[in-house]
């Protein structure tokens, strides 16, 4: 089942915040910076996992992610429909997803949101054949995330939507 891409942006209303400044950026139903309780709580097959990974803790896969939910390390979690999630130091960091309009009209509404325009970074592909085409990344610096959205236009591929990540800043 694909999940309808929704990007929320809650801009901070306090007069000294830049233009633009993401507090908290949100997606799928998570929020960057949300702990990983609250990650869990929307994400019942990744709380299965941890519920699974705490019966047998001695599974070298069950140590990263049991330690991440814990805030002691960084694990990438994945789910079934196509969401990838990063969760360090017991908090979300980043959220990964493909996103499932054309990447103009992602990049539209983004922007509206945002506030301002994106660098746009052009990519050259080729194939072993020789075919040429390039791909496009999008760039938003907010003040507590950075949006990125990558469209790879190799022809060959039967996925092209776009991906989207929102990831905390350092």
């Amino acid at each position: 089942m694909r999940r309808l891409l929704v990007v929320t942006l809650m801009f901070a209303a306090s007069a000294g915040a830049r233009a633009g400044s993401v507090s908290p950026a949100s997606i799928g139903g998570h929020s960057i910076g949300e702990s990983a309780a609250v990650f869990l709580s929307a994400e019942p097959e990744a709380q299965r996992k941890a519920d699974a990974c705490r019966q047998s803790a001695g599974e070298p896969s069950c140590a990263q992610l049991l330690a991440a939910l814990d805030g002691r390390e960084r694990a990438e979690v994945s789910t079934g429909d196509s969401m990838a999630f990063l969760l360090e130091a017991g908090k979300l960091v980043r959220i990964t997803m493909p996103a499932d309009r054309a990447a103009d009209a992602e990049v539209a509404d983004l922007t509206k949101q945002i506030g301002h325009r994106p660098r746009q970074i052009a990519i050259a592909g080729q194939n072993v054949q020789g075919a040429k085409w390039h791909n496009s990344l999008f760039v938003w610096d907010t003040a507590d995330a950075t949006l990125t959205l990558y469209q790879d236009n190799d022809p060959s591929l039967q996925d092209r939507r776009p991906l989207l990540v929102i990831e905390a800043r350092p």
